[in-house]
């Protein structure tokens, strides 16, 4: 893991970024529709869109590679998304 806080977040930014891109072309969608997605999450999808095709690489190594770089609390990090309440009426 990179032990630099900045360094190791910076690299978190750009892979979330960069897996975020490929999605929201692929799906169509914005950013915004993938705020709430972990960065794992994210790997997943990349590789359940384009991983039969061997363009993304090896999952398991893409994967153990990123938890190496960023550490296990980042990639398994939810973003701090607004929920909203749901209330529930008994009658």
């Amino acid at each position: 893991m990179i032990p630099n806080d900045t360094k190791r977040q910076k690299a978190y930014d750009r892979l979330r970024k960069l897996a975020t891109g490929r999605i929201a072309r692929a799906l169509d969608l914005a950013d915004e529709d993938l705020m709430n997605l972990s960065l794992s999450q994210l790997i997943n999808l990349v590789f359940l869109m384009h991983g039969d095709g061997g363009s993304t690489g090896n999952f398991n190594v893409s994967f153990a590679a990123t938890l190496e770089l960023v550490g296990a609390d980042l990639i398994w990090h939810d973003p701090e998304t607004e929920k909203v309440a749901v209330a529930q009426f008994v009658q």
